[in-house]
């Protein structure tokens, strides 16, 4: 959960045990929800395997005009695991039958997972 709203829902509690809490404090939540923007990872594993490396990745900020956000070469999880477990959330997974299931790597970056944080 956001810092913001853990604060205003604790700054809420205590006027609720105080017989202060007025409409306009649980108004304030609407405020505080309302400042979340969605970032979008785009990360192509070698698999649909969530432990599998990455081929390539791409970060989507709703702020940034609207090229994606490559700051270095290095991808910035070395799975889709580990970007779930830094509280990133999947979208979508690959479709595994859009997919050539051969011995030779695929063409192209591999499979994609669309994942999304809120910020």
């Amino acid at each position: 959960m956001k810092p913001v709203i853990e604060e205003w829902l604790d700054n809420c509690i205590k006027k609720l045990n105080t017989g202060e809490l007025t409409e306009v404090d649980l108004r304030g939540v609407t405020i505080a929800l309302n400042s979340q923007k969605q970032l979008l990872l785009y990360l192509y594993s070698k698999s649909t395997n969530l432990r599998s490396p990455l081929g390539g990745w791409a970060l989507y900020d709703a702020t940034v005009p609207d090229e994606p956000i490559l700051p270095s070469q290095d991808a910035p999880y070395a799975s889709v695991l580990d970007a779930v477990s830094d509280g990133w959330r999947i979208v979508q997974f690959p479709r595994p039958e859009l997919y050539n299931f051969t011995d030779v790597d695929n063409a192209y970056l591999g499979y994609e997972f669309i994942l999304e944080k809120l910020v």
